[in-house]
């Protein structure tokens, strides 16, 4: 199989938030959350902060899908990326904060202005490149992170969207809410749907 797991490094920043754009970009509720515009240092603030997060968050562990059939180097094969953060202790919720070019106000409806639920192992983001979905990148991904799960004996927790929600419960994931937020005064013609998930590890 031409798809492979490999570790993430700096080096692959670039190729990495390349694929979380594009992946993000065709949600429908992406306009009435990121409406813009966005500041011309907004893709610096965003790398900045993924080099902080890599370097100095200990809880933050990352890896990578290449594709070996690909031509070009280990950089230009990527075709997904994946983070997870792993705590013995349930995090410390914290204030989310929206950036400039954000609808603060939908934000703060869709995500409550906090940071997601206590966890003891939280799993985001998964990013597959759209022209690369349906492959099993992201499953791959799911089960680096569950395996390291399970060997720790620790809960997995996430925030599912309706395209990842089927995936994440293939994977063995459990719906603990759905979170359902009006946005039509922006525009949006559908509910908002974010459903809180949790993964339990098998007793042995």
């Amino acid at each position: 199989m031409p798809l492979e797991l490999r570790g993430f490094t700096l080096a692959d920043l670039p190729r990495g938030l390349e694929i979380e754009q594009l992946a993000y970009a065709p949600n429908p509720f992406t306009p009435v959350l990121l409406p813009g515009p966005f500041p011309e240092e907004t893709k610096k603030m965003r790398a900045e902060f993924f080099i902080k997060t890599f370097e100095e968050d200990k809880t933050a562990r990352h890896a990578k899908i290449i594709d070996t059939e690909i031509e070009g180097d280990e950089h230009e094969q990527m075709i997904a990326w994946g983070k997870v953060h792993v705590y013995q202790e349930p995090p410390e919720l914290k204030p989310r904060l929206f950036g400039a070019g954000s609808n603060i106000e939908a934000c703060d409806k869709v995500w409550g202005g906090h940071a997601g639920a206590t966890s003891s192992r939280v799993i985001s983001p998964m990013c597959t490149h759209p022209t690369q979905q349906g492959r099993g990148a992201g499953t791959i991904l799911i089960q680096w992170a569950l395996e390291q799960a399970q060997g720790l004996g620790l809960t997995a927790y996430l925030e599912a969207s309706p395209d990842g929600h089927s995936l994440y419960l293939k994977n063995g994931f459990k719906d603990i809410d759905l979170l359902e937020t009006d946005l039509s005064q922006w525009g949006a013609k559908d509910m908002h749907k974010i459903w809180n998930m949790m993964w339990y590890p098998k007793e042995v």
